[in-house]
């Protein structure tokens, strides 16, 4: 589905340096943080780490399935982040684990993180949406210089490679407020076979745009994400992914976002995500609270 479009991938990356924890005691483990430049901590981060500490605690034999993460109060950029698990249910082929993740002793959030091992069952999915493939989609950063460029979060940003595919904004699907905005993500360097990782890695990545598509509806345009930034404020409330299949996010991703309804300044984005080879390998669900800001005196 998606062809090459750069050089060999990296080595190293931030991700890899933000999913190596330190293990301080039973099921306790300590993370970097990140150091893009917001106001609160990435949720992607928090997603990732606690999937990955999930994971050491699991058995080799299983692999994580789904995830939902209540985002509780807002991290700090620069903070280590402390992650503790708790054993949910353990038993036969499958576990359940919440990982509480705290910052200067404050919880930050919670995730409960279901893994199990591989079974033979009922098998569906999906078309595979219709799109340009990465290398003639446009990098994010072309596409946000008629908006001056994309911003203080943007800046030195290496974690996740985005192109974005062109929007036909005349064709919306019955499941969705506005057209279905299709982005290509990848990590630039290589994470390595471990299943865990590779999980974090996407999980990272499908923090990444979701609010952009909250605010379509209203008025944003997909890339401009300097003009979002001074028009609208918004958090994570929540974040939830289901995993199938193999996962490999150090090759093309396609995330098909699409938002079906917002209410009282909550907005719910969802997410189909399809491997470089067009398989389904996980959906996403994000919910939001959405506050336009008043106009710059």
């Amino acid at each position: 589905m998606a062809g090459t479009l750069t050089g060999p991938l990296l080595t190293e990356g931030p991700l890899n340096r933000l999913f190596t924890l330190e293990q301080t005691g039973t099921r306790r483990w300590v993370g970097a943080s990140d150091v893009v430049p917001l106001p609160q901590l990435f949720g992607g981060q928090l997603v990732g780490q606690s999937i990955v500490a999930a994971g050491h605690c699991a058995g080799p034999e299983t692999v994580v399935h789904s995830t939902h993460t209540s985002f509780l109060r807002p991290g700090t950029t620069g903070s280590p982040v402390h992650l503790d698990v708790e054993v949910l249910r353990e038993g036969g082929r499958s576990c359940v684990h919440e990982v509480r993740a705290h910052q200067d002793g404050r919880l930050v959030c919670r995730t409960a993180v279901a893994s199990s091992a591989p079974a033979d069952g009922i098998d569906h999915a999906r078309t595979t949406p219709a799109v340009a493939p990465p290398e003639d989609s446009v990098d994010l950063r072309v596409l946000a210089q008629p908006d001056g460029g994309l911003g203080e979060f943007w800046e030195g940003f290496t974690a996740i490679e985005v192109r974005v595919a062109p929007v036909e904004e005349d064709v919306v699907p019955p499941h969705s407020a506005t057209a279905a905005r299709n982005i290509w993500m990848r990590a630039p360097h290589a994470i390595g076979d471990d299943p865990v990782r590779q999980r974090a890695a996407l999980a990272y990545a499908s923090d990444l745009m979701l609010m952009a598509t909250a605010v379509a509806p209203h008025g944003a345009v997909t890339g401009h994400e300097r003009t979002m930034a001074e028009q609208w404020w918004a958090v994570s409330l929540d974040h939830a992914l289901w995993f199938q299949g193999d996962v490999r996010a150090d090759e093309w991703m396609l995330f098909e976002h699409t938002t079906p309804m917002a209410d009282a300044g909550r907005a719910l984005v969802n997410a189909a995500v399809f491997g470089a080879t067009g398989a389904p390998i996980c959906q996403v669900s994000q919910a939001a609270l959405v506050r336009r800001r008043p106009p710059a005196a």
